[in-house]
């Protein structure tokens, strides 16, 4: 009777155990489950992540910028030139990207769309091109991003503003209240023609909190990225009444992201003045690497890599278009063999157009991520 009673409590207890296992489990996956549903409620808080149409990429103009700072001679007379141009390109852009973290953690429950960096153009030709455009049912709102240090003044009857700096120096800039209000012109005809009636909204933010507004800006609609979300909240109780249908505001923010046209910056130097082949990082771009038994080794310090080409494939892409040939390959990456030429690029496995004497292979947009 006792080795019964034995074997019956020893079961119970391995009964027991596997109930506690499942009980544990069953409490992970209930945990799991919630963190995911307070993770999906958040996105749609925000407006979910499909809300962002556009994100924000490198410019034409710093790539190519970047390009010429590889292989523009340090001699060059136009090399400090185009170096303190990429300076200040990446230092804009690098604000740009401020003001666009700054969006990420703004509380935006109405519906909307965030479009950055978009470039349209007008009938006539002209270009417009928006750092931010913020569309919602009660107002679509323009954002200029301005990355300055110093103290401005506004002249508001001259359209100029004046940075003075810490050691004094004064620069004159465009009013960019002007440029925004262009804009803001310019949208305003895509919205009527496309039937909608819907206040148009514009502001500067400021990326750089060493810049210093003067009185003079105090009326203007300017303000540092750190107001951002209150400036929105201010907005949305100015703007009150809704405008568009969600299937309206969805329609409009396509059409116009369909009308994005990116302009390709050209810069005003001649090609042929530019190192060619694929350059060594290693030792600073200023020698070329040489193609040899599978492998590009640099002619200097013997380094091996493969993954120049590509690069360089990317900046004959800035310098010359999308179509490179046998020939103008080997011209490029100063190879002999045209055997070896059509051996590299048929492993790159680009698209081919035309015949075999006057085939062209397609440099992808996305050659190097």
């Amino acid at each position: 009777m006792g080795d019964k009673l034995k074997k019956l409590v020893d079961k119970l207890v391995k009964l027991v155990d596997k109930s506690i296992k499942l009980v544990d489990k069953l409490i992970k996956l209930v945990d799991k489950q919630s963190n995911s549903f307070d993770k999906v409620h958040y996105n749609l808080a925000k407006g979910g992540e499909n809300m962002l149409l556009k994100k924000r990429e490198v410019s034409s103009k710093q790539l190519t910028l970047e390009m010429i700072e590889r292989r523009l001679p340090k001699s060059h007379p136009k090399s400090t030139y185009y170096q303190e141009m990429l300076n200040r390109t990446r230092a804009g852009y690098a604000g740009e990207q401020r003001v666009d973290q700054e969006w990420q953690e703004i509380y935006l429950e109405q519906c909307h769309y965030l479009l950055h960096d978009v470039q349209l153009k007008a009938e006539g030709g002209a270009i417009h091109q928006m750092d931010t455009l913020y569309m919602s049912r009660n107002f679509v709102l323009i954002v200029e991003i301005k990355n300055i240090v110093g103290r401005v003044e506004y002249m508001e009857d001259n359209h100029q503003f004046i940075r003075i700096t810490s050691d004094g120096k004064v620069d004159g800039f465009r009013s960019p209240f002007d440029q925004v209000k262009r804009h803001a012109r310019f949208m305003r005809q895509i919205f009527q023609k496309a039937g909608y009636h819907i206040p148009i909204v514009y502001m500067i933010v400021s990326a750089n909190p060493k810049m210093i507004m003067s009185a003079s800006l105090s009326a203007q609609p300017i303000i540092h990225v750190s107001g951002l979300a209150e400036k929105v909240e201010q907005l949305f109780l100015r703007h009150s009444e809704i405008c568009l249908s969600e299937k309206d505001l969805k329609h409009i923010a396509k059409h116009i992201l369909k009308k994005h046209e990116p302009k390709q910056w050209l810069p005003d130097i001649d090609w042929g003045e530019l190192r060619k082949g694929a350059l060594c990082s290693q030792c600073e771009f200023q020698y070329a690497l040489q193609y040899s038994f599978g492998k590009w080794r640099c002619s200097n310090c013997q380094r091996t890599d493969n993954e120049s080409m590509l690069v360089a494939l990317k900046d004959y892409q800035l310098m010359m278009g999308n179509n490179i040939s046998n020939a103008q390959f080997r011209t490029f990456f100063d190879i002999d063999s045209e055997r070896v030429a059509y051996y590299l690029l048929k492993k790159l496995k680009f698209k081919v157009s035309g015949g075999k004497k006057n085939r062209n292979y397609v440099i992808p947009a996305r050659l190097i991520d």
